[in-house]
């Protein structure tokens, strides 16, 4: 039997931190909540240079972004908050089964509830 792994996209969602030059050739960053199941298109599209953040919502949802080399201090820490993460993991490798795995286990009850 097959999970079908777009049903977590309900649920739980990839936060990443891009980093990108404009137009004008200053710098800027954005954090972003992509979608498990369009996690593998996502970062093809990043390599390959094909990433449309005009057109992010078939990945999931730009939540912030600015000018600049790296965000705010306390961008960082409101994005981890919002999405109850821990701030140092937003600029870890994420392994996907097992973070899905994590957030979608429902907690066990207590034996004495």
């Amino acid at each position: 039997m097959t999970e079908d792994k777009s049903k977590n996209d309900d649920h739980t969602r990839i936060i990443v931190l891009v980093y990108g030059m404009l137009e004008s050739g200053k710098p800027f960053w954005l954090f972003a909540a992509v979608r498990p199941s369009k996690y593998q298109l996502f970062l093809t599209a990043q390599k390959e240079g094909k990433l449309d953040l005009y057109h992010f919502e078939p990945y999931g949802e730009i939540i912030v972004s600015g000018e600049g080399r790296v965000p705010p201090d306390e961008v960082t820490l409101k994005v981890a908050e919002m999405y109850q993460t821990d701030p140092a993991t937003l600029f870890q490798p994420v392994d996907i089964e097992a973070e899905v795995e994590k957030k979608t286990k429902k907690p066990r009850k207590n034996k004495e509830e």
